[in-house]
């Protein structure tokens, strides 16, 4: 498999889980992969949840340009079966998380080193975010405001968790969700057996 290529865009959408409501909240986001999966949303996200720090689920859109994010906005809005669906998965979602946080990063190649940006067959991810030189090695994204996230691959939690050791206080390590999101084919294909979950793979198995 060729290696991937870093996004130009990265757009980081954070739920912050209220206590006690973290059940409720996965079978919503469930509810959701299915009718992300059967309704044709046009584009693949991912799901990863924090095992470290305070207790928050990150979307991650990757976009190769500004181009082809607003497309896929556009195609959106064109499939209005989904757009219901979607608007009632967010009443659903009340009172489960506090007030999300919506960022839109841009990729800095000039401050990103060492391991590249890769998600097919990545299991976890070492997050540092700061406003400074990025210390640990990995791509770097930068928000409007000078925020900086860097995301480390990891295959396993063991890896992840001494890798975060290593990046220093502010790194936090998050899980990739399988049974959240709509996975890309590539990402289903490198790791099926993780995937199998998700309602994309198992719509790609029946046909």
């Amino acid at each position: 498999m060729p290696p991937e290529q870093a996004p130009a865009i990265l757009q980081i959408y954070r739920d912050f889980l209220s206590p006690g409501r973290e059940a409720d909240y996965k079978a919503v986001e469930e509810d959701a992969a299915r009718i992300c999966a059967e309704l044709g949303f046009p584009h693949p996200h991912l799901a990863i949840e924090s095992l470290t720090g305070p207790k928050e689920v990150w979307w991650l859109n990757a976009f190769g340009s500004e181009a082809e994010k607003q497309q896929v906005t556009e195609d959106y809005a064109k499939n209005p079966a989904l757009v219901a669906a979607l608007a009632d998965i967010t009443r659903r979602r009340e009172g489960l998380t506090g007030s999300p946080v919506e960022t839109f990063a841009s990729y800095r190649a000039d401050l990103s080193r060492g391991a590249p940006w890769k998600v097919a067959g990545v299991r976890f991810f070492v997050v540092s975010v700061t406003k400074g030189d990025p210390r640990p090695d990995g791509p770097v994204f930068e928000a409007a405001d000078g925020t900086r996230f860097v995301f480390r691959p990891a295959p396993t939690r063991e890896e992840s968790d001494a890798m975060a050791a290593a990046a220093g206080p502010d790194a936090r390590v998050f899980a990739v969700r399988p049974y959240w999101g709509m996975p890309a084919r590539e990402w289903i294909a490198a790791d099926p057996a993780f995937w199998k979950a998700n309602p994309m793979a198992r719509a790609r198995r029946e046909r």
